[in-house]
């Protein structure tokens, strides 16, 4: 079945949590050394605050539609300053008040990661992005489903992504960009008795295989991102347990659609 959590939590399987890890790992060493460091769409923070293990900006922006997110997130990323902006990033006064709690801010960090999907209108965050990058020396990174990755299509989703929709959103992007293809991994460990627990070895890559994500980076520091995999290891106890929880939910669920249709049926019988 698929997986429709759409925020990271501390129950999300592992599989789930580390490709977020993984994006936000890779903007870490930036988002430390920035002065300011701006998250579109943060949601708890949980990720964001794994990657940055226990180091963060002088100052971070989050920014998110849900208020509960945003005082959570505040309490997880490690930041020296924290403002939390509460914003519907479709909106142009959701956009405005992101703008106004940036000030005059320069030579940052913007990421706006698995948020273009979920706007019914992504121009705008684009355009702030893009304005960001060129007239701010942000250096920008975000990225996007592939939904050829995704065999069933997400009802939280507003959009579809997937290589020429991507290539769509490059042209909207200044000419000085970097596009990085985030692809799934499986695999296993083997760790002697005594030794480090955490790991990160090589991988093997297929050259058919299909991203699930693409991230596209600009400004003036985008090209300092490259290459990055991560690994978490993996509670099949709990995992099992979280599936069979989600087909018991589901039954139910189906079986009250099942009495409601026929409760619907009679009245209109």
């Amino acid at each position: 079945m698929p997986e429709w959590q759409e925020r990271i939590t501390r129950e999300t399987p592992p599989a789930i949590r580390i490709e977020h890890e993984v994006r936000y790992g890779a903007v870490a060493p930036l988002a430390r050394s920035a002065p300011t460091w701006v998250d579109l769409g943060c949601g708890a923070g949980i990720a964001a605050a794994g990657a940055l293990a226990g180091e963060g900006p002088p100052r971070a922006v989050l920014v998110d539609a849900s208020e509960e997110a945003l005082a959570q997130a505040a309490r997880e990323i490690p930041a020296g300053e924290t403002i939390g902006v509460q914003a519907d990033l479709a909106t142009a006064d959701g956009l405005a008040a992101v703008r106004t709690a940036l000030g005059d801010a320069r030579d940052g960090v913007a990421t706006c990661f698995e948020v273009i999907e979920h706007l019914e209108s992504f121009i705008g965050v684009i355009e702030l992005l893009v304005e960001l990058a060129t007239e701010r020396d942000f250096t920008v990174v975000l990225s996007v489903p592939n939904d050829a990755f995704w065999p069933i299509e997400s009802p939280w989703h507003k959009t579809m992504w997937g290589e020429g929709s991507f290539e769509e959103l490059r042209r909207l992007l200044p000419a000085e960009h970097v596009v990085i293809q985030q692809v799934p991994l499986q695999g296993s460990a083997l760790i002697p008795e005594g030794a480090e627990a955490a790991l990160a070895g090589p991988f093997v890559g297929r050259a058919d295989g299909v991203p699930s994500h693409f991230l596209a980076a600009f400004g003036p520091r985008c090209r300092e991102l490259g290459a990055r995999s991560g690994v978490a290891q993996a509670d099949l106890a709990e995992q099992r347990r979280w599936e069979r929880q989600r087909e018991a939910n589901l039954a139910i669920y189906e079986d009250h659609i099942t009495w409601a249709d026929r409760q619907l049926a009679q009245r209109q019988g």
